[in-house]
């Protein structure tokens, strides 16, 4: 009953994007997040990494969830060529793995960087072997 309300109340709205996207990854209650963090992965805007990340590090953050954003990213980063080291930095779990392993597919030349940045931390150092 609570999706169909949600549906109601939300579904006629007219979004524009990314705007609407991040509102349906912000929104906890929105059953559509994991498609919303998979879609994100095709804008650029500073406040799309923002809210990938935001909820990429949120501790309450289930993997499925973890795992769409470190994906998205990662495909970010590697469009734009431009790696995010303060965020790829902070990332743990699979949100993490799964940059990692964007990363490596798309952008193997970036090693050198996600080692040093991974390496700060040694619990966290064998990532890009792993991915």
């Amino acid at each position: 009953m609570g999706n169909l309300i949600w549906y109601l109340t939300n579904w006629f709205k007219p979004v524009k994007q990314p705007a609407g996207l991040i509102s349906i990854l912000l929104d906890e209650t929105n059953p559509d997040r994991d498609d919303a963090a998979h879609n994100l992965a095709n804008y650029n805007q500073e406040e799309v990494e923002a809210a990938l990340a935001q909820v990429a590090l949120d501790p309450r953050t289930d993997d499925d969830m973890a795992d769409a954003c470190g994906e998205s990213l990662a495909t970010i980063w590697c469009r734009k060529g431009r790696l995010n080291l303060e965020t790829l930095s902070s990332l743990n779990g699979v949100a993490l793995r799964l940059a990692v392993g964007v990363i490596k597919k798309y952008k193997p030349e970036w090693e050198t960087q996600v080692r040093e940045v991974l390496g700060q931390n040694p619990a966290r150092a064998a990532e890009w072997d792993n991915a």
